[in-house]
C-alpha cells in the first residue's frame, strides 16, 4: 500500500467514525512519509477523539516543528487543550491562531468558547461580536452569540438572533433547538414542542430535539413517551455521557431515584473516571440511605479530581448522616479549602461543630458567615444563638433570636423555630 492509498483509507474511516481503523491507516501513511503534517494532523484528530490527548499534542507539536505557523495545526492544538480542560493554554494558542488569520471564524469561535468555559462572558461576547463585524453573514458565530445570550438570560436577544439565522437558513436546526429551549424556560411547552417537531421533520435523528421533547414529556407527566424520546436521543447522540448525566440530574431533581441511578450507572460504564457522574451517583445513593455505597463513589470522585469541592461537601453530608462527625468535619473543611465562599457549607460546618460540642468553634464559624458574607444570614444567626445558649450566654442568645424573629417575620417555619428557642431560654429563668 502506498502513501496516497493509506491516507485516503484513513480519511474514509475517519468520516465513518471508525477510529481504530483510521488510526491504523494514518500510522501506515506516516511510516511511508513521516513528516507529512496533513497526516499527522488527521492522526491527532483521531487520537483526540479517542481521549489520547497527550498523543494528539505530541503529533501536533511535531507538525508545528515541520511548519511552525500552520494555521490549521495551531487551531487543532488549541482545541485539544480546550477539550482537555487546559483553558489558559487553549486561549494562548487560539489567540495566536486568530492573530495569524483574523478571518478564521472557527478559531474565533473556539477562542470565544474558551473564555466562556473560563467564565469570562464579557471577553466571550467581545470575540463573537468581533467575528460578526469581520463577517456579518457568519451564521456559525451568530448562533454561538445567540446561545451565550440565552445563557446570560437575555432571551429577547437570543430569540432575535435565532430568528435572523432561520430567516437566512430555513434548515438551521440548531437555531430551532435554541428557540425550543427558550420556550421551555418560559414554560411554553406547546411552543417548544412545535420548534422541536420542526427540527425532527428536517433531521429525524436529531438527539437534541428528542432530548428536549423527552424533558417536556416529563414535565407533562407522560413518562413512557419521555423514555422513548430519551432513548432516541441516546441512539444518535455524539456524546452519550453528557445526555446520561443530564438525565440523571433531571430524574434526581424529580425524586425519581431508581431512574436517576440507572442513567448515572450507564454514564459510569462509559466513563468510569468522570468526577461529576461519580459525585452525583454518590449523592443519589446517600439520599436513598445507602451511605456506604455513596461514600465509595464520592471517594472515587475526589481521587479522580482532588480539588472537587462538591464531592467533598457530599462526603461531609454522608458522614454527617452516619453520625461520623470527625470525618464529616474533615471533608467539609476540604470542600471549603477549594470553595471558601460556599456560605451554605460554612453554615453546615458550624452545625457540625455544635453536634460534637465544639461550641466556641461553632460560634466562630457562624460569626464568619455574619461578618464576611451576610450580617442577616438567618441560619448563621440561629446557629450563633444555639452556640451562645450552649455556652451559657443566654442574654446574648435571646438578643440574637429576637432580632432574627423581626428579620424572618414572613418565614413561618423560621418564626416557629425561633419562638421555640426563645421559650426554651426563658424557661431557664432569663
Amino acid at each position: 500500500m502506498d502513501f496516497q492509498e493509506a491516507y485516503a483509507k484513513g480519511n474514509e474511516a475517519l468520516k465513518l467514525n471508525r477510529l481504530d481503523e483510521a488510526q491504523k491507516f494514518f500510522e501506515e501513511a506516516l511510516q511511508i512519509k513521516p513528516n507529512d503534517i496533513y497526516t499527522m494532523n488527521k492522526l491527532a484528530m483521531v487520537l483526540k477523539e479517542k481521549g489520547d490527548f497527550d498523543g494528539a499534542r505530541e503529533l501536533l507539536d511535531g507538525s508545528l516543528k515541520v511548519k511552525k505557523e500552520d494555521l490549521y495545526t495551531n487551531y487543532l492544538l488549541g482545541n485539544t487543550y480546550l477539550e482537555q480542560g487546559d483553558i489558559e493554554k487553549a486561549i494562548s494558542t487560539l489567540e495566536h491562531t486568530v492573530k495569524m488569520n483574523p478571518a478564521d471564524r472557527y478559531a474565533r469561535n473556539s477562542l470565544a468558547l474558551a473564555y466562556r468555559m473560563k467564565g469570562d462572558y464579557e471577553k466571550c461576547l467581545e470575540i463573537l461580536k468581533k467575528a460578526l463585524e469581520v463577517n456579518p453573514a457568519d451564521l456559525y458565530n451568530k448562533l454561538s452569540l445567540a446561545t451565550v445570550m440565552f445563557e446570560l438570560s437575555n432571551t429577547s436577544e437570543a430569540v432575535r438572533l435565532a430568528n435572523e439565522i432561520i430567516k437566512k437558513d430555513a434548515q438551521n436546526v440548531s437555531a430551532m433547538v435554541l428557540l425550543g429551549r427558550v420556550a421551555i424556560d418560559n414554560r411554553d411547552f406547546a411552543g417548544a414542542q412545535g420548534h422541536f417537531n420542526r427540527v425532527l421533520s428536517i433531521d429525524s435523528d436529531n438527539s437534541d430535539a428528542n432530548y428536549y421533547i423527552g424533558r417536556i414529556c416529563l414535565e407533562t407527566s407522560t413518562i413512557e413517551e419521555a423514555r422513548e424520546h430519551f432513548s432516541s436521543a441516546l441512539a444518535s447522540a455524539p456524546d452519550k455521557v453528557s445526555i446520561l448525566k443530564n438525565l440523571g440530574m433531571i430524574f434526581m431533581d424529580k425524586g425519581m431515584y431508581a431512574e436517576a441511578e440507572e442513567q448515572f450507572a450507564l454514564a459510569v460504564n462509559i466513563d468510569a473516571n468522570d468526577a461529576f457522574t461519580l459525585s452525583n451517583m454518590g449523592k443519589l445513593l446517600v439520599l436513598q440511605g445507602r451511605h456506604d455505597d455513596g461514600i465509595q463513589y464520592l471517594k472515587k470522585a475526589v481521587e479522580v479530581q482532588p480539588d472537587y469541592a462538591f464531592a467533598y461537601y457530599n462526603l461531609g453530608k454522608a458522614f454527617q448522616e452516619k453520625r461520623d462527625f470527625p470525618n464529616a468535619i474533615y471533608n467539609l473543611m476540604f470542600a471549603l479549602n477549594y470553595e471558601p465562599d460556599d456560605v451554605y457549607a460554612v453554615n453546615v460546618l458550624g452545625r457540625m461543630f455544635l453536634e460534637v460540642g465544639l461550641n466556641d468553634r461553632a460560634l466562630r464559624t457562624f460569626d464568619q458567615v455574619l461578618e464576611e458574607f451576610d450580617e442577616n444570614d438567618r441560619f448563621a444567626m440561629l446557629g450563633k444563638s444555639e452556640a451562645m445558649e450552649a455556652m451559657g450566654q443566654l442574654e446574648k442568645a435571646l438578643t440574637i433570636l429576637n432580632h432574627l424573629r423581626k428579620i424572618a417575620a414572613e418565614d413561618k417555619f423560621m418564626v416557629e423555630k425561633v419562638d421555640g428557642r426563645i421559650k426554651r431560654i426563658k424557661e431557664k429563668g432569663v
